[in-house]
C-alpha cells in the first residue's frame, strides 16, 4: 500500500483505513530494501541438445561445469533425447546454458 500511493494517493489512503490502520498512509514509514530478499541462490538453465533447446533445469549458481554435466545428463527429459548414446561433448556457460553435442 506504501509503494502504491505515489500513484494512487486517494485509493491508497481509502485503502489504509478499510484494513484497519489508523491514521495517514502518508505518515507510515517507507519500506526499507533488504538485499537478502532479491538474492538469487539457483538458476533456470536452458539446456540444448545439438543447437536445440529441449528443456530447463533449475541449478544452483555456484555449480561446477562437471557437476551441471552430470545433472542434465541425470535428467530424464535429456535422457529421452540422448536415445541410448553417449554424449561427445557438453558445453557449459555459467549463468546462460548447457548444451550437449551427441
Amino acid at each position: 500500500m506504501i509503494l502504491l500511493t505515489p500513484y494512487a494517493p486517494h485509493i491508497s489512503e481509502e485503502l489504509w483505513s478499510l484494513i484497519g490502520n489508523s491514521g495517514s498512509i502518508l505518515d507510515a514509514a517507507y519500506p526499507v530494501f533488504n538485499e537478502q530478499y532479491v538474492t538469487e541462490s539457483a538458476k533456470e538453465y536452458p539446456v540444448s541438445i545439438n543447437g536445440k533447446m529441449r528443456t530447463t533445469i533449475n541449478i544452483s549458481l555456484d555449480v561446477e561445469a562437471d557437476e551441471a554435466g552430470k545433472i542434465a545428463l541425470a535428467n530424464e527429459i535429456v535422457q529421452k533425447w540422448l536415445e541410448g548414446k553417449e554424449p561427445k561433448k557438453i558445453i557449459f556457460v555459467k549463468g546462460k546454458m548447457i548444451n550437449i553435442v551427441i
